[in-house]
């Protein structure tokens, strides 16, 4: 079977085990098909409930490449905009395909958003849900959306907070307690307005105060679980090439990109890769205020001569460690495994690197490692993105608008 899945919750996050949870519906939503297409939206601002949605769904495709489909979906007009601009989105070469879509002639931004989830929901089998309905969100209108369209709808909201939710309701001034209860009851908003003798608009206000007390108590009890220990986040740079102007710009993109998305508590740097251009890009993309430690890491081959790594790497780097202590066939091969193993984000070029295959090979070995590749094409003309989507409609039957192909290797370049 093959399952079409996209995702809806609230922009913000609750509770400390989302990824665990988001994880674990993605992983076993890839285990019950033979082929799952996972639709990401190309948010303009940092989602943090979307980013670890993005996260799941970079880990399924690593782990399954030949299984799972990553395809962006953005607004026509917004892409035409960011092809534009010399910024290149890392999302245009993580994707497997590019969407582009005009669902609306109204320009209002949050007219097009809406209009463009519920166009990738009523193209879903599946939906991940982690709405906490009873929190009024005002974009959960698109879970009804999508029950009526029967798509099947994951939830990986936690009982418990919902059962925190509804003992916080009756803590609730009068009024929005009032409120709270017809809503839950299916009371809609107008008949909620014409039982208290009210307009739609107030009942929409005292809405958005229940949903703002809520999520203080959500947010207070929150604070007060402790959090399950993690390792450190640990973001690896290796096998990137020479440095020039292109790679060097894509390489700060991804860096900026994961640092506004993502908590990276280090950055390990491959030997070869500490004295060169990339270093520099790195610390210009680490703000002042956001200062992330550094650490360049090499191979010991278990030599009896005596080395000063800190003196060799630190400066630029704020440590230094050696790994190993055997001798290796090919060092350099053996401390990107390494590094691989311990991180969450990799950054490398394939396309420069004789140890493109290893790499990849050893990718779903490490269950948790996303690999950004800034050796794929991103400079595809604008022209064939953008183009006439009759001449891409044989790509996919799902789509009546059509794919954008990003890795097909039908076509000369790819993001």
């Amino acid at each position: 079977m093959m399952a079409v899945c996209s995702f809806l919750g609230h922009r913000h996050i609750y509770g400390h085990d989302v990824q665990l949870r988001l994880q674990a519906a993605v992983n076993h939503l890839v285990e019950e098909n033979d082929s799952v297409e996972f639709l990401l939206y190309l948010w303009k601002s940092t989602e943090p409930f979307y980013a670890l949605c993005l996260l799941a769904a970079l880990r399924a495709k690593q782990c399954a490449p030949q299984k799972v489909t990553l395809t962006l979906v953005a607004d026509r007009l917004e892409l035409e905009q960011r092809l534009a601009d010399k910024w290149t989105h890392p999302l245009f070469f993580i994707a497997d395909r590019l969407l582009p879509l005009s669902v609306s002639k109204d320009r209002n931004p949050l007219k097009v958003l809406k209009r463009t989830v519920q166009w990738m929901v009523k193209q879903s089998t599946h939906v991940i849900n982690g709405f906490y309905e009873d929190l009024f969100d005002r974009d959960d209108f698109v879970l009804n959306f999508a029950r009526n369209a029967g798509v099947q709808i994951i939830n990986v909201t936690a009982p418990e907070l919902e059962q925190v939710i509804l003992a916080s309701s009756e803590q609730l001034p009068e009024r929005q307690r009032l409120v709270f209860q017809m809503r839950k009851s299916g009371y809609t908003q107008k008949e909620i307005a014409m039982h208290l003798n009210l307009t739609v608009s107030r009942v929409q206000q005292i809405e958005a105060a229940v949903t703002k007390n809520l999520q203080k108590q959500l947010d207070s009890i929150s604070s007060c679980i402790p959090k399950i220990p993690q390792k450190l986040s640990v973001c690896s740079i290796f096998a990137l090439g020479d440095a020039n102007y292109k790679n060097l710009c894509v390489f700060s993109n991804c860096i900026r990109f994961l640092m506004t998305r993502y908590q990276i508590d280090q950055f390990c740097l491959e030997a070869e890769t500490v004295h060169s251009g990339f270093m520099f890009a790195l610390q210009q993309s680490i703000p002042l205020y956001h200062k992330i430690p550094t650490r360049a890491v090499a191979w010991d081959a278990g030599s009896s001569e005596l080395y000063d790594l800190k003196a060799e790497f630190c400066p630029p780097c704020d440590a230094a460690e050696s790994i190993g202590g055997i001798p290796a066939v090919d060092c350099r091969i053996s401390t990107i495994l390494e590094l691989m193993d311990r991180s969450m984000f990799c950054i490398c070029d394939l396309s420069a690197s004789a140890y493109a295959q290893q790499i990849l090979a050893h990718i779903p070995q490490t269950r948790q490692a996303v690999l950004l590749d800034i050796g794929k094409n991103t400079a595809l003309p604008k022209s064939e993105v953008l183009g006439e989507w009759s001449n891409s409609l044989q790509l996919s039957s799902i789509f009546p608008e059509g794919y954008i192909l990003n890795n097909s290797k039908e076509k000369s370049g790819a993001f």
